[in-house]
């Protein structure tokens, strides 16, 4: 089954899964893992125009990612 989803959710699935392609990995396991991410507020689902179930990133979880990128960046200035 094609699962639709944003390219960052895309990377951290394959991340969870250990495939470097997603397509290679078994639908019911990358279905439990976005139900954990949705559980977690990590991931959320919605409806394209033809009325298919995407899933995207959810706020939260770019606004972390967004932290730690930015935390980064400020240790890597540090070291400089």
């Amino acid at each position: 089954m094609p699962f639709r989803m944003s390219r960052t959710l895309r990377f951290w699935i394959e991340v969870e899964c250990d495939q470097q392609d997603i397509n290679l990995a078994d639908d019911r396991q990358v279905a439990k893992i976005l139900r954990e991410f949705e559980r977690c507020g990590e991931a959320m689902r919605s409806l394209n125009g033809r009325g298919e179930l995407l899933w995207k990133a959810s706020p939260q979880l770019l606004e972390r990612l967004a932290e730690e990128e930015a935390e980064v960046e400020a240790e890597h200035k540090n070291e400089r």
